[in-house]
């Protein structure tokens, strides 16, 4: 799920430089940038807390049905990792996909392409993670790959379809 806000902010956020028309690619790599750090911090963040607090509670229960202390016992440790897990995993998954979808930007900025052309590939790009998204998710829960791919699809669009609204107010 990390993913898909990943990709449907990014796009927002390559959406808005497209219709505000900025034509300098270091204010869109700086913003995408940033946020993709910003969605590391929060994810592994909220995950951590989260994760360790939920299985926090579950040890404290256990540990009143034994009588026992569980503190140093290596339930605890895994507690620890799997809580560590969990953040690397949530944090990254957004951050990683804000990456990509920002290639095109970095070949701007290398003079390969023309910033215009990079506002287009980057908004296929995001389009491209979230079909890829919806068939990861038919492949796990067994369900219509198209049909999960059109739903995850449809919601880039509404993005889109969004920031083309905004534009011409």
């Amino acid at each position: 799920m990390n993913a898909f806000d990943g990709a449907v902010t990014t796009l927002g956020e390559v959406m808005g430089f497209f219709i505000a028309d900025v034509s300098d690619v270091r204010v869109v790599l700086l913003t995408v940038l940033a946020t993709a750090f910003a969605f590391f911090i929060s994810g592994v963040w909220s995950a951590y807390l989260t994760e360790k607090a939920e299985r926090t509670y579950e040890i404290i229960k256990l540990e009143k049905k034994l009588l026992h202390s569980l503190k140093n016992s290596r339930m605890a440790s895994a507690v620890r990792l799997i809580a560590l897990e969990a953040a690397l995993v949530n944090g990254s998954s957004p951050a990683l996909v804000a990456l990509f979808i920002a290639i095109p930007f970095f070949f701007t900025q290398l003079s390969i392409i023309p910033i215009q052309l990079a506002f287009y590939f980057s908004i296929a790009l995001a389009l491209l993670v979230l079909v890829f998204l919806g068939f990861f998710l038919a492949v796990i829960s067994k369900q219509s790959k198209p049909l999960l791919a059109a739903k995850m699809l449809f919601a880039g669009l509404l993005a889109i379809g969004f920031s083309l609204f905004l534009e011409m107010l």
